[in-house]
């Protein structure tokens, strides 16, 4: 049985590398018929992640409406936003939709889709006031935000094993 349609947006955090690997096959697990979106910046720096993201879903990881790639995504039931950066998440708490992944986000927010986000940010943003702004906003929204045992992290330091993948599954499980 599926549980419907679960957009993933990745963006260009370390624990990204992990989707493939820990999030997709949970997601399938449970049911969902999954479709990943990534920023630009995602895309760039972890060309070999959007491939093993390719082969697992067996779909185009999304960084471009359909031209890019030929077919229209059909209406999610279900957004996940993780890992979530720093910049994707005070874009989007500010309605900013100057990018394909960010007129997705506010698009699917204004329409209430459940959405569930995954902070991945270091502590020098995470210590800022907009940055907590942002969270309340989005949680304002209805946005649920599951933060990790180990974030925020330190600048530099490689993607814990912790992330909260299932946790983030059970946020977004069907209400």
């Amino acid at each position: 049985m599926s549980l419907g349609v679960l957009y993933v947006v990745v963006t260009a955090a370390g624990a990204t590398r992990q989707v493939p690997s820990q999030l997709l096959p949970m997601a399938a697990e449970r049911g969902w018929d999954v479709h990943v979106l990534a920023t630009e910046r995602a895309a760039s720096v972890f060309p070999d992640t959007m491939a093993e993201i390719a082969e697992v879903t067996g779909r185009p990881v999304r960084t471009d409406f359909h031209t890019s790639v030929g077919y229209s995504l059909p209406d999610p039931d279900a957004v996940i936003v993780a890992p979530a950066t720093y910049n994707t998440i005070t874009k989007w708490a500010l309605g900013i939709a100057d990018s394909y992944i960010l007129t997705r986000l506010v698009e699917q927010t204004g329409r209430g889709v459940p959405i569930v986000v995954g902070p991945y940010v270091n502590v020098n943003f995470a210590q800022l006031p907009t940055f907590k702004r942002s969270l309340d906003t989005l949680t304002g929204w209805g946005v649920e935000v599951v933060i990790g045992p180990s974030e925020p992290h330190q600048s530099g330091v490689e993607a814990a094993d912790d992330f909260p993948w299932a946790e983030i599954l059970d946020a977004v499980a069907p209400r």
